[in-house]
């Protein structure tokens, strides 16, 4: 497959006029990695891009942050604006600490553990029956948007708002 496929299954999506031509003028896979996080609600909404067009590109886009049906241990500390994806079958452990501030979107039936400490910022968005075990120190803040049929397990400072 390739990206110029994407750019037409988001036409067929209806993208708005300005993100189509966007996509068109670059249509590498860093700048639609780039696209997907900052028109995450876009693409939560309208199911973009499908898992089948995620896994034709895994291999590609873990460098830019979207991992599907991915195994992995991931430590961060004191990064600002940190953004990653999880899709399919993917059971990661996460970890974040120091003055980090993070973004994790959970898809499918993916699974995740995260560990949250000192004073990071931290916003977990999880979709269809992705699961999520948090623990979250006191001074640390997580905020957890759930749609769909996720599962959440949490202690510390967490907070959960069910759409």
């Amino acid at each position: 497959m390739k990206t110029k496929e994407i750019i037409k299954m988001a036409a067929d999506n209806k993208i708005c006029q300005p993100w189509y031509e966007e996509m068109k003028k670059d249509s590498s896979i860093q700048n639609l990695c780039r696209m997907y996080f900052d028109g995450d609600d876009w693409a939560m909404e309208n199911d973009f891009p499908n898992l089948e067009t995620l896994r034709e590109f895994k291999g590609q886009t873990e460098f830019y942050s979207l991992f599907t049906d991915h195994k992995a241990v991931f430590k961060t500390v004191t990064v600002k604006k940190l953004k990653r994806a999880f899709f399919g079958d993917s059971d990661v452990s996460l970890s974040y600490a120091g003055f980090t501030v993070a973004e994790v979107i959970i898809r499918h039936k993916s699974k995740a553990t995260i560990t949250v400490f000192d004073y990071v910022k931290l916003k977990i968005t999880l979709l269809d029956d992705a699961e999520v075990e948090i623990v979250s120190t006191p001074n640390a803040s997580v905020s957890v948007y759930s749609y769909g049929n996720s599962k959440i397990k949490h202690s510390g400072n967490v907070k959960i708002y069910k759409k």
